[in-house]
Protein backbone atom coordinates (compact mmCIF):
# COMPACT_ATOMS: atom_id res chain seq x y z
CA UNK A 1 0.00 0.00 0.00
CA UNK A 2 2.76 2.14 1.06
CA UNK A 3 4.19 1.85 -2.84
CA UNK A 4 0.86 2.37 -4.56
CA UNK A 5 0.95 5.76 -2.89
CA UNK A 6 4.46 6.79 -3.39
CA UNK A 7 4.13 5.77 -7.27
CA UNK A 8 0.76 7.62 -7.29
CA UNK A 9 2.76 10.99 -5.27
CA UNK A 10 5.75 10.91 -8.32
CA UNK A 11 3.26 10.37 -10.96
CA UNK A 12 1.33 13.79 -9.64
CA UNK A 13 4.59 15.56 -9.35
CA UNK A 14 5.53 14.76 -12.96
CA UNK A 15 2.66 15.39 -14.75
CA UNK A 16 2.70 18.94 -13.10
CA UNK A 17 6.17 19.28 -13.97
CA UNK A 18 5.46 18.87 -17.46
CA UNK A 19 1.72 20.93 -16.96
CA UNK A 20 4.29 24.24 -16.35
CA UNK A 21 7.02 23.32 -18.62
CA UNK A 22 4.16 23.40 -21.19
CA UNK A 23 2.54 26.70 -20.09
CA UNK A 24 5.83 28.04 -20.17
CA UNK A 25 6.79 26.73 -23.52
CA UNK A 26 2.92 28.12 -24.72
CA UNK A 27 3.83 31.38 -23.13
CA UNK A 28 7.33 32.14 -24.81
CA UNK A 29 5.43 31.33 -27.92
CA UNK A 30 2.92 34.16 -27.30
CA UNK A 31 5.08 36.34 -26.44
CA UNK A 32 7.35 35.69 -29.48
CA UNK A 33 4.07 36.11 -31.71
CA UNK A 34 4.20 40.28 -30.19
CA UNK A 35 1.95 42.02 -27.59
CA UNK A 36 -1.83 41.47 -28.26
CA UNK A 37 -3.62 45.13 -28.58
CA UNK A 38 -4.56 46.51 -25.39
CA UNK A 39 -7.01 48.55 -24.37
CA UNK A 40 -6.36 52.17 -23.46
CA UNK A 41 -7.64 55.57 -22.45
CA UNK A 42 -5.99 58.78 -24.31
CA UNK A 43 -6.29 62.23 -22.00
CA UNK A 44 -4.62 65.59 -21.68
CA UNK A 45 -1.35 65.40 -20.91
CA UNK A 46 -1.79 68.17 -18.12
CA UNK A 47 -4.88 69.28 -16.76
CA UNK A 48 -4.47 72.88 -14.60
CA UNK A 49 -6.82 74.52 -12.30
CA UNK A 50 -5.69 77.75 -12.42
CA UNK A 51 -5.68 80.16 -9.78
CA UNK A 52 -4.44 83.33 -8.44
CA UNK A 53 -1.44 84.02 -6.26
CA UNK A 54 -3.93 87.41 -4.60
CA UNK A 55 -7.05 87.12 -3.39
CA UNK A 56 -9.26 89.29 -5.11
CA UNK A 57 -12.62 90.12 -6.90
CA UNK A 58 -13.03 89.24 -10.49
CA UNK A 59 -13.38 92.05 -12.56
CA UNK A 60 -13.29 90.65 -16.46
CA UNK A 61 -13.06 87.09 -17.86
CA UNK A 62 -11.57 86.70 -21.20
CA UNK A 63 -12.36 82.92 -22.52
CA UNK A 64 -15.42 80.08 -22.42
CA UNK A 65 -15.75 76.81 -22.71
CA UNK A 66 -13.85 75.33 -25.29
CA UNK A 67 -11.59 78.03 -26.23
CA UNK A 68 -7.87 77.45 -27.53
CA UNK A 69 -5.41 79.46 -24.87
CA UNK A 70 -2.00 80.42 -25.45
CA UNK A 71 0.64 79.80 -22.78
CA UNK A 72 1.18 83.38 -20.92
CA UNK A 73 -2.48 84.55 -21.98
CA UNK A 74 -4.11 86.57 -19.51
CA UNK A 75 -7.42 84.68 -18.75
CA UNK A 76 -8.92 86.43 -15.19
CA UNK A 77 -8.54 89.68 -14.60
CA UNK A 78 -9.61 91.30 -10.96
CA UNK A 79 -10.29 94.51 -9.81
CA UNK A 80 -7.24 96.53 -9.46
CA UNK A 81 -7.82 100.42 -9.22
CA UNK A 82 -5.80 100.61 -6.47
CA UNK A 83 -2.76 98.68 -7.35
CA UNK A 84 -3.06 101.28 -10.53
CA UNK A 85 -3.30 104.12 -8.58
CA UNK A 86 -0.07 103.11 -6.70
CA UNK A 87 1.32 102.36 -9.95
CA UNK A 88 0.97 105.94 -11.10
CA UNK A 89 2.50 106.94 -8.03
CA UNK A 90 5.54 105.28 -8.33
CA UNK A 91 5.90 106.29 -11.86
CA UNK A 92 5.41 109.58 -10.61
CA UNK A 93 8.27 108.94 -7.41
CA UNK A 94 10.60 107.03 -10.33
CA UNK A 95 10.19 110.31 -13.15
CA UNK A 96 11.19 112.62 -11.05
CA UNK A 97 14.60 114.28 -10.85
CA UNK A 98 14.26 117.67 -9.02
CA UNK A 99 15.93 116.73 -5.67
CA UNK A 100 18.96 115.42 -8.06
CA UNK A 101 19.36 118.52 -10.09
CA UNK A 102 18.88 120.89 -6.79
CA UNK A 103 21.92 118.41 -5.15
CA UNK A 104 24.42 118.81 -8.20
CA UNK A 105 23.40 122.33 -8.16
CA UNK A 106 24.76 122.62 -4.68
CA UNK A 107 27.56 120.68 -5.46
CA UNK A 108 28.70 122.85 -8.01
CA UNK A 109 28.79 126.07 -5.71
CA UNK A 110 30.53 124.39 -2.52
CA UNK A 111 33.34 123.31 -5.15
CA UNK A 112 33.62 127.23 -6.69
CA UNK A 113 33.55 128.29 -3.14
CA UNK A 114 36.26 125.74 -2.06
CA UNK A 115 38.42 126.80 -5.09
CA UNK A 116 37.73 130.60 -4.19
CA UNK A 117 38.79 129.96 -0.32
CA UNK A 118 41.56 127.64 -1.61
CA UNK A 119 43.53 130.77 -2.85
CA UNK A 120 42.58 133.24 0.14
CA UNK A 121 44.03 130.85 2.46
CA UNK A 122 46.91 130.96 0.35
CA UNK A 123 47.49 134.44 1.33
CA UNK A 124 46.35 133.59 4.52
CA UNK A 125 43.19 135.90 4.09
CA UNK A 126 40.86 133.33 6.26
CA UNK A 127 41.58 130.70 9.37
CA UNK A 128 42.16 127.10 8.88
CA UNK A 129 39.18 126.54 10.13
CA UNK A 130 37.13 128.01 7.66
CA UNK A 131 38.54 126.25 4.74
CA UNK A 132 37.64 123.02 7.14
CA UNK A 133 34.69 124.21 7.18
CA UNK A 134 33.86 124.85 3.48
CA UNK A 135 35.75 121.53 2.49
CA UNK A 136 33.50 119.51 4.72
CA UNK A 137 30.37 121.27 3.58
CA UNK A 138 31.47 120.61 -0.47
CA UNK A 139 32.36 117.22 0.52
CA UNK A 140 28.36 116.79 2.02
CA UNK A 141 27.21 118.38 -1.16
CA UNK A 142 29.03 115.69 -3.23
CA UNK A 143 27.60 113.06 -0.68
CA UNK A 144 23.91 114.33 -0.99
CA UNK A 145 24.04 114.12 -4.84
CA UNK A 146 24.73 110.32 -4.21
CA UNK A 147 22.36 110.07 -1.78
CA UNK A 148 19.49 111.80 -3.84
CA UNK A 149 20.56 108.99 -6.76
CA UNK A 150 20.00 106.18 -4.77
CA UNK A 151 16.66 107.73 -3.99
CA UNK A 152 15.93 107.72 -7.91
CA UNK A 153 17.28 104.10 -7.86
CA UNK A 154 14.86 102.94 -5.00
CA UNK A 155 12.06 104.74 -6.53
CA UNK A 156 12.50 102.96 -9.66
CA UNK A 157 12.57 99.58 -7.90
CA UNK A 158 9.20 100.44 -6.46
CA UNK A 159 7.80 101.34 -9.71
CA UNK A 160 8.96 98.07 -10.79
CA UNK A 161 7.33 96.24 -7.82
CA UNK A 162 4.31 98.23 -8.29
CA UNK A 163 4.38 97.00 -11.99
CA UNK A 164 4.86 93.21 -10.26
CA UNK A 165 1.98 93.98 -8.11
CA UNK A 166 -0.30 95.18 -10.86
CA UNK A 167 0.63 91.95 -12.90
CA UNK A 168 -0.63 89.49 -10.29
CA UNK A 169 -4.03 91.42 -10.73
CA UNK A 170 -3.96 89.31 -14.23
CA UNK A 171 -4.35 85.48 -14.12
CA UNK A 172 -2.44 84.14 -16.90
CA UNK A 173 -2.55 80.01 -18.23
CA UNK A 174 0.54 78.25 -17.52
CA UNK A 175 0.01 76.05 -20.51
CA UNK A 176 -0.98 76.15 -24.03
CA UNK A 177 -4.24 74.07 -24.70
CA UNK A 178 -8.65 74.17 -24.22
CA UNK A 179 -10.56 75.76 -21.40
CA UNK A 180 -12.50 72.78 -20.16
CA UNK A 181 -14.67 74.65 -17.73
CA UNK A 182 -14.71 78.10 -15.63
CA UNK A 183 -15.25 78.33 -11.81
CA UNK A 184 -15.65 81.81 -11.12
CA UNK A 185 -17.96 84.65 -12.65
CA UNK A 186 -17.36 88.38 -12.99
CA UNK A 187 -17.73 90.33 -9.56
CA UNK A 188 -17.32 86.71 -7.15
CA UNK A 189 -14.19 86.66 -4.60
CA UNK A 190 -10.98 84.65 -5.44
CA UNK A 191 -9.06 83.52 -2.43
CA UNK A 192 -7.43 80.26 -2.60
CA UNK A 193 -10.06 78.51 -5.26
CA UNK A 194 -9.41 78.00 -8.92
CA UNK A 195 -11.24 80.56 -11.37
CA UNK A 196 -10.83 77.95 -14.54
CA UNK A 197 -9.45 74.53 -15.80
CA UNK A 198 -7.24 74.39 -18.96
CA UNK A 199 -5.87 71.05 -20.36
CA UNK A 200 -2.75 70.66 -22.70
CA UNK A 201 -3.54 68.71 -25.39
CA UNK A 202 -0.43 68.31 -26.86
CA UNK A 203 1.31 66.21 -26.68
CA UNK A 204 -1.67 63.66 -25.70
CA UNK A 205 -1.13 61.11 -22.69
CA UNK A 206 -2.37 57.19 -23.89
CA UNK A 207 -2.60 55.36 -20.67
CA UNK A 208 -2.46 51.31 -21.12
CA UNK A 209 -2.53 48.67 -18.52
CA UNK A 210 -0.69 45.79 -19.22
CA UNK A 211 -0.43 42.51 -18.20
CA UNK A 212 2.60 41.59 -15.68
CA UNK A 213 3.54 38.61 -18.22
CA UNK A 214 4.80 41.64 -20.71
CA UNK A 215 7.16 43.00 -17.87
CA UNK A 216 10.51 43.72 -19.36
CA UNK A 217 9.04 43.47 -23.10
CA UNK A 218 7.78 47.09 -23.56
CA UNK A 219 10.79 49.80 -22.74
CA UNK A 220 10.84 53.79 -23.29
CA UNK A 221 11.07 55.25 -26.99
CA UNK A 222 8.92 52.09 -28.07
CA UNK A 223 6.33 53.00 -30.35
CA UNK A 224 2.75 51.78 -30.98
CA UNK A 225 -0.67 52.31 -33.22
CA UNK A 226 -3.49 54.07 -31.97
CA UNK A 227 -6.82 53.46 -32.91
CA UNK A 228 -9.95 55.14 -31.54
CA UNK A 229 -12.46 53.20 -33.46
CA UNK A 230 -14.10 57.07 -34.91
CA UNK A 231 -14.73 56.83 -38.30
CA UNK A 232 -12.00 58.80 -40.42
CA UNK A 233 -9.18 58.65 -37.75
CA UNK A 234 -6.28 56.37 -39.28
CA UNK A 235 -3.82 54.79 -36.80
CA UNK A 236 -1.71 57.43 -34.64
CA UNK A 237 1.95 56.87 -33.86
CA UNK A 238 2.65 57.05 -29.65
CA UNK A 239 5.99 56.36 -28.31
CA UNK A 240 6.23 55.17 -24.52
CA UNK A 241 7.39 57.35 -22.29
CA UNK A 242 6.96 55.66 -19.03
CA UNK A 243 6.50 52.50 -17.90
CA UNK A 244 5.88 51.37 -14.29
CA UNK A 245 8.29 49.86 -11.87
CA UNK A 246 5.95 48.70 -9.36
CA UNK A 247 3.53 46.36 -10.50
CA UNK A 248 -0.24 45.59 -9.17
CA UNK A 249 -0.34 42.34 -7.37
CA UNK A 250 -4.18 41.86 -7.15
CA UNK A 251 -4.54 42.37 -10.62
CA UNK A 252 -1.41 41.17 -12.44
CA UNK A 253 -0.77 44.59 -14.04
CA UNK A 254 1.42 47.33 -14.66
CA UNK A 255 0.58 51.17 -16.43
CA UNK A 256 2.10 52.45 -19.65
CA UNK A 257 2.29 55.30 -20.84
CA UNK A 258 2.72 56.71 -24.12
CA UNK A 259 2.91 60.07 -25.64
CA UNK A 260 0.56 61.37 -28.96
CA UNK A 261 1.37 64.15 -30.82
CA UNK A 262 -1.30 66.26 -31.64
CA UNK A 263 0.14 69.47 -32.49
CA UNK A 264 -3.33 70.82 -34.46
CA UNK A 265 -5.90 69.57 -32.11
CA UNK A 266 -7.28 67.09 -34.29
CA UNK A 267 -7.17 64.36 -32.01
CA UNK A 268 -9.89 64.56 -29.24
CA UNK A 269 -8.98 63.94 -25.52
CA UNK A 270 -11.33 61.44 -23.11
CA UNK A 271 -11.75 58.87 -25.70
CA UNK A 272 -11.45 55.20 -25.67
CA UNK A 273 -8.94 53.90 -27.91
CA UNK A 274 -7.21 50.15 -28.47
CA UNK A 275 -3.09 50.05 -28.93
CA UNK A 276 -0.79 47.39 -30.85
CA UNK A 277 2.70 48.04 -29.48
CA UNK A 278 5.03 47.64 -32.78
CA UNK A 279 7.57 45.00 -33.21
CA UNK A 280 11.01 46.57 -33.35
CA UNK A 281 11.56 46.24 -36.93
CA UNK A 282 8.55 48.52 -37.70
CA UNK A 283 10.31 50.61 -35.54
CA UNK A 284 13.56 50.92 -37.36
CA UNK A 285 13.88 53.79 -39.92
CA UNK A 286 15.13 53.50 -43.20
CA UNK A 287 18.94 53.12 -44.59
CA UNK A 288 20.40 56.61 -43.89
CA UNK A 289 22.02 58.30 -46.92
CA UNK A 290 25.61 60.15 -47.43
CA UNK A 291 23.94 63.77 -45.76
CA UNK A 292 21.71 61.88 -42.91
CA UNK A 293 24.71 61.30 -40.53
CA UNK A 294 28.28 60.75 -39.83
CA UNK A 295 28.87 57.21 -40.18
CA UNK A 296 31.94 55.59 -38.75
CA UNK A 297 32.35 51.33 -39.13
CA UNK A 298 33.31 49.93 -36.45
CA UNK A 299 35.34 46.53 -36.22
CA UNK A 300 35.67 43.82 -33.92
CA UNK A 301 34.73 39.88 -32.62
CA UNK A 302 34.71 39.12 -36.64
CA UNK A 303 32.04 41.68 -37.62
CA UNK A 304 31.38 45.04 -38.29
CA UNK A 305 28.73 47.58 -36.87
CA UNK A 306 27.92 50.85 -38.25
CA UNK A 307 27.99 53.82 -35.70
CA UNK A 308 26.79 57.16 -36.17
CA UNK A 309 27.01 59.76 -34.12
CA UNK A 310 24.51 62.80 -33.03
CA UNK A 311 24.62 66.21 -31.01
CA UNK A 312 21.44 66.60 -28.64
CA UNK A 313 20.84 70.99 -27.76
CA UNK A 314 21.16 73.47 -26.83
CA UNK A 315 20.52 72.38 -23.14
CA UNK A 316 20.02 75.19 -20.68
CA UNK A 317 21.78 73.78 -17.58
CA UNK A 318 24.36 70.95 -16.78
CA UNK A 319 21.89 69.27 -13.96
CA UNK A 320 19.23 68.80 -17.28
CA UNK A 321 22.19 67.82 -19.41
CA UNK A 322 23.21 65.38 -16.85
CA UNK A 323 19.63 64.03 -16.63
CA UNK A 324 19.36 63.36 -20.32
CA UNK A 325 22.81 61.43 -20.26
CA UNK A 326 21.88 59.21 -17.45
CA UNK A 327 18.58 58.87 -19.18
CA UNK A 328 20.98 58.16 -22.63
CA UNK A 329 22.74 55.64 -20.98
CA UNK A 330 21.82 52.29 -22.02
CA UNK A 331 21.25 53.53 -25.63
CA UNK A 332 24.17 54.89 -26.66
CA UNK A 333 27.90 53.58 -26.98
CA UNK A 334 29.48 56.72 -26.03
CA UNK A 335 28.44 60.01 -24.95
CA UNK A 336 30.63 63.64 -24.69
CA UNK A 337 28.82 66.66 -22.67
CA UNK A 338 30.35 70.22 -24.38
CA UNK A 339 29.61 73.57 -22.94
CA UNK A 340 29.94 76.90 -24.96
CA UNK A 341 28.33 80.38 -24.03
CA UNK A 342 25.96 82.00 -26.29
CA UNK A 343 23.99 85.76 -26.14
CA UNK A 344 20.58 84.88 -25.97
CA UNK A 345 17.43 87.22 -25.52
CA UNK A 346 15.99 87.37 -22.56
CA UNK A 347 13.03 89.95 -22.88
CA UNK A 348 12.35 92.88 -25.15
CA UNK A 349 11.39 96.48 -24.23
CA UNK A 350 9.52 98.67 -26.17
CA UNK A 351 11.33 102.60 -26.48
CA UNK A 352 9.31 105.66 -28.01
CA UNK A 353 11.13 107.24 -30.79
CA UNK A 354 13.68 109.31 -29.22
CA UNK A 355 12.50 112.56 -28.80
CA UNK A 356 15.32 115.39 -29.56
CA UNK A 357 14.68 118.33 -27.00
CA UNK A 358 13.49 118.39 -23.44
CA UNK A 359 10.46 120.20 -24.97
CA UNK A 360 10.00 117.44 -26.93
CA UNK A 361 9.71 114.94 -24.64
CA UNK A 362 7.23 117.21 -22.34
CA UNK A 363 5.57 117.09 -25.67
CA UNK A 364 5.77 113.49 -25.74
CA UNK A 365 4.33 113.19 -21.97
CA UNK A 366 1.75 114.90 -22.40
CA UNK A 367 0.51 113.32 -25.39
CA UNK A 368 0.44 109.60 -23.50
CA UNK A 369 -1.53 111.52 -20.70
CA UNK A 370 -3.88 112.68 -22.91
CA UNK A 371 -4.08 109.08 -24.67
CA UNK A 372 -4.44 107.22 -21.27
CA UNK A 373 -1.12 105.62 -21.37
CA UNK A 374 0.31 105.68 -17.85
CA UNK A 375 2.75 102.73 -18.23
CA UNK A 376 5.85 104.02 -18.85
CA UNK A 377 9.02 105.57 -17.10
CA UNK A 378 12.31 106.92 -17.87
CA UNK A 379 15.42 104.76 -18.43
CA UNK A 380 18.18 105.87 -15.82
CA UNK A 381 21.45 103.75 -16.65
CA UNK A 382 22.45 101.69 -19.50
CA UNK A 383 23.13 101.83 -23.74
CA UNK A 384 19.04 103.69 -23.30
CA UNK A 385 19.96 105.73 -20.78
CA UNK A 386 17.34 108.77 -21.13
CA UNK A 387 14.98 106.87 -23.19
CA UNK A 388 11.05 106.43 -22.70
CA UNK A 389 10.07 103.11 -21.58
CA UNK A 390 6.87 102.31 -22.84
CA UNK A 391 6.94 98.01 -21.40
CA UNK A 392 9.35 95.09 -20.65
CA UNK A 393 7.57 91.85 -21.30
CA UNK A 394 9.36 88.32 -22.14
CA UNK A 395 8.46 87.13 -25.14
CA UNK A 396 8.81 88.94 -28.55
CA UNK A 397 4.58 88.27 -29.47
CA UNK A 398 3.56 90.51 -25.84
CA UNK A 399 6.22 93.19 -27.29
CA UNK A 400 4.91 93.17 -30.99
CA UNK A 401 1.28 93.30 -29.28
CA UNK A 402 2.31 96.29 -27.17
CA UNK A 403 3.84 98.14 -30.33
CA UNK A 404 0.95 97.57 -32.72
CA UNK A 405 -1.54 99.22 -29.89
CA UNK A 406 0.94 101.96 -29.39
CA UNK A 407 0.75 102.50 -33.63
CA UNK A 408 -2.55 102.36 -33.79
CA UNK A 409 -2.36 105.70 -31.60
CA UNK A 410 0.03 107.46 -33.03
CA UNK A 411 3.06 106.45 -31.06
CA UNK A 412 6.74 105.51 -32.60
CA UNK A 413 8.15 102.69 -30.96
CA UNK A 414 11.25 100.38 -31.47
CA UNK A 415 11.54 96.87 -30.00
CA UNK A 416 15.20 96.67 -28.19
CA UNK A 417 15.87 92.80 -27.02
CA UNK A 418 17.91 92.78 -24.28
CA UNK A 419 20.56 90.43 -24.43
CA UNK A 420 22.30 88.01 -21.94
CA UNK A 421 24.93 85.60 -22.05
CA UNK A 422 24.07 82.19 -21.05
CA UNK A 423 26.15 79.20 -20.67
CA UNK A 424 24.35 75.72 -23.29
CA UNK A 425 25.36 72.44 -22.87
CA UNK A 426 25.55 69.68 -25.94
CA UNK A 427 25.51 66.29 -25.57
CA UNK A 428 27.28 63.99 -28.25
CA UNK A 429 26.26 60.33 -28.73
CA UNK A 430 26.83 57.79 -30.66
CA UNK A 431 24.92 55.17 -31.62
CA UNK A 432 25.03 52.12 -33.36
CA UNK A 433 22.08 50.41 -35.76
CA UNK A 434 21.86 47.66 -33.09
CA UNK A 435 20.37 50.28 -31.02
CA UNK A 436 17.12 52.19 -31.02
CA UNK A 437 16.52 54.85 -33.60
CA UNK A 438 17.32 58.32 -33.68
CA UNK A 439 13.36 59.55 -33.77
CA UNK A 440 12.89 57.00 -30.56
CA UNK A 441 15.80 58.63 -28.93
CA UNK A 442 14.72 62.50 -30.04
CA UNK A 443 11.08 61.91 -28.46
CA UNK A 444 13.31 61.15 -25.26
CA UNK A 445 15.44 64.27 -25.57
CA UNK A 446 12.41 66.44 -25.67
CA UNK A 447 10.47 65.07 -23.03
CA UNK A 448 13.89 65.91 -20.49
CA UNK A 449 14.73 69.04 -22.45
CA UNK A 450 12.37 70.90 -23.92
CA UNK A 451 13.28 72.62 -27.42
CA UNK A 452 16.73 69.83 -27.39
CA UNK A 453 17.52 69.24 -31.02
CA UNK A 454 19.26 65.46 -32.19
CA UNK A 455 20.96 66.52 -34.79
CA UNK A 456 23.80 64.31 -36.80
CA UNK A 457 27.24 65.44 -35.94
CA UNK A 458 30.69 64.40 -36.83
CA UNK A 459 32.36 61.05 -35.33
CA UNK A 460 35.33 62.76 -34.09
CA UNK A 461 38.09 60.46 -32.16
CA UNK A 462 36.92 61.47 -28.63
CA UNK A 463 33.61 60.07 -29.20
CA UNK A 464 33.92 57.28 -32.27
CA UNK A 465 36.83 55.37 -29.53
CA UNK A 466 39.16 55.99 -32.64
Amino acid sequence: MRVKTRTLSLVVFFAFVASGVHANEYLAESLDAGIPVQDCVMEPSEIVDVGSVVPGVVDAIHVHRSDLVKKGAVIVELESSVERASLELARARANQNTAIELREESARFGTLTQKREQALLRKSAISQHEWDKTKTEARIAELQVQQEQDNKAIAELEYRRAQLVLEQRRIRSPVEGVVMERFKAVGEFVEDEPVARVAQLNPLHVEVIVPVDYLGHIVPGMQADVRTGLANSGPYRATVERVDRVADAASGTYGVRLSLPNPDYKIPAGLRCQLNFLPPTQESPPPMDDQSGAVVALEGAGETSIERCYSVGPIQDETTAGQLAEKLGDRSERQLLRAASKQVDVGYRVLAAAPNTPQEVEQYLARLDKAGITDRFVLMQGESKGRLALGYFRKIDFAHARQERLASKGFATEILPQKKVVEQYWLDVALTDELDSPEQLQSIAASIASGATFEPTACHPELAGR
